[in-house]
């Protein structure tokens, strides 16, 4: 088990064994809740790291800005691609939604691998395309 951090009654524990907390009078559900934070964080930064592979910042703005560019249009001014585009937007959009979702999910389950693809939402063809435009 990974040593934690965490300060318990004004007290600093820095990279102790959960046994060795347990020693010096800290809680068990202090403990489990401190592994449970620290858990999440590996869990997000695992799906930070996920969506950015597909959509850097900058893409995620180039994006955007198209997108906001054709919404500003009249829909019987849209072409096709635009429309398109959009669509695959809101699919973009719903796939990070999904996956901040499947955060939450992974991390109520501490023994599940969250660094394999198969704990993850697949990312819809559509943004995969999307993605690869900009």
């Amino acid at each position: 088990m990974a040593n934690i951090s965490l300060n318990y009654m004004g007290r600093d524990f820095i990279q102790f064994e959960p046994a060795s907390l347990r020693a010096h009078g800290v809680p068990q559900v202090v403990i489990d809740d401190t592994l449970s934070a620290e858990n999440l964080k590996l869990i997000k930064a695992e799906c930070r790291k996920r969506i950015y592979a597909r959509a850097s910042a900058e893409t995620q703005m180039n994006m955007a800005t198209a997108a906001a560019a054709i919404a500003g249009k009249a829909v019987a001014e849209r072409s096709a691609d635009e429309v398109t585009l959009l669509t695959s937007t809101k699919a973009a959009l719903d796939w990070v939604s999904a996956m901040r979702s499947k955060c939450l999910e992974l991390a109520e389950d501490p023994g599940t691998d969250f660094t394999q693809d198969a704990s993850w939402p697949e990312c819809p063809p559509e943004v995969v395309a999307l993605t690869e435009q900009f």
